[in-house]
């Protein structure tokens, strides 16, 4: 697998639902005025530090999944947390399924674009990691570059007016936004960790990969400064900058971006699951893939909104206990 496929796959993996709808930017960054350019700066140091980590373990202990790298950390307990991380991947997986059925005008239309979604999911997973990535290097760059132009056309037809909150706080949010996008993104970097064969490409992929997130990060967060708080705290914050231009063309687009992220999230977390179920069982990858993806369609039908509020929040928190015994490990004899 090339350099670029596994900084795809991260990028693509990473712009996920809460991403591409910009709540995620305004719950972490916007809301903090001018200092959440701090967050992101932040957050940034945080993720690319902790890429590196796990890929450095990775790579030392020859990991092929995240219970290797779980096997690694020393700790009593990582039947258990190898477990609550499946659990993670599998409702991080389903709601990204079950999102994809609000895409449609009505709900038949939904139901067939979930389908068909849910089929090429299945079709690119079951064809092996290198057949992932290549298809992250296609569609990493139609997620940026769609991004990427909402928030310059927006910034060249209006004035960006920060909030009036103004909070160090700020820092504490990149935090968190950073551990908890390292925890789903760790059982990506555990999958692909041997394809680097040295340090010079496991940081290649750490700065670069972050770099491209950062950009989309502070375009972003210029761009959605320019909203009135109203429109901000609405559900699909980045959707009301196409909205408000009027163009079918350009919400079309972000329709296609948002799809995309959400099949893009949906295919790392299966690929993580089924890299350690295949490590499990006897059963073959593409055996492993149908069983999860079908699971997860399944599961994309159960309420899972306290879950999620429960759920990740604490693999957040996880992520930060992760990063502390990374760095343990990686300074172990």
């Amino acid at each position: 697998m090339s350099l670029w496929s596994i900084i795809a796959l991260y990028v693509s993996g990473l712009i996920g639902a809460g991403f591409a709808s910009g709540q995620e930017l305004v719950i972490f960054f916007v809301n903090y005025g001018r200092l959440g350019f701090f967050g992101v700066a932040w957050a940034l140091c945080l993720l690319t530090l902790g890429s590196v980590l796990v890929l450095e373990v990775g790579a030392r202990y020859g990991s092929s999944s995240y219970r290797d790298l779980f096997n690694q950390l020393d700790q009593g307990f990582v039947a258990i947390l190898d477990g609550l991380y499946s659990v993670f991947l599998f409702v991080g997986a389903s709601v990204m399924i079950a999102g994809l059925g609000t895409l449609g005008d009505d709900p038949s239309l939904g139901l067939v674009l979930q389908l068909a979604s849910v089929a090429l999911i299945f079709f690119v997973l079951q064809r092996g990691v290198e057949e992932i990535g290549r298809a992250s290097g296609y569609l990493a760059p139609l997620l940026v570059i769609i991004l990427c132009s909402i928030a310059l056309k927006r910034l060249l037809n209006y004035p960006v007016t920060f909030t009036a909150r103004v909070s160090w706080t700020a820092l504490e949010a990149g935090t968190l936004y950073a551990s908890y996008n390292l925890g789903f993104a760790m059982a990506l970097l555990a999958s692909v960790s041997t394809y680097l064969t040295n340090q010079k490409q496991r940081w290649a992929v750490a700065l670069g990969a972050n770099l491209i997130i950062g950009i989309c990060l502070v375009l972003l967060l210029l761009a959605l400064s320019t909203l009135p708080k109203a429109l901000l705290l609405s559900d699909l914050p980045l959707q009301n900058l196409v909205k408000l231009r009027g163009s079918p063309l350009a919400f079309a687009l972000y329709q296609f971006m948002l799809w995309g992220a959400m099949v893009s999230t949906a295919l790392a977390n299966l690929l993580s699951l089924v890299s350690r179920m295949t490590g499990l069982t006897k059963i073959s990858w593409q055996k492993t893939s149908l069983i999860a993806t079908s699971c997860a369609f399944v599961l994309s039908y159960v309420g899972f909104g306290t879950l999620v509020r429960v759920a990740y929040p604490i693999l957040g928190l996880a992520g930060l206990w992760l990063l502390a015994g990374l760095v343990r490990t990686l300074f172990r004899k």
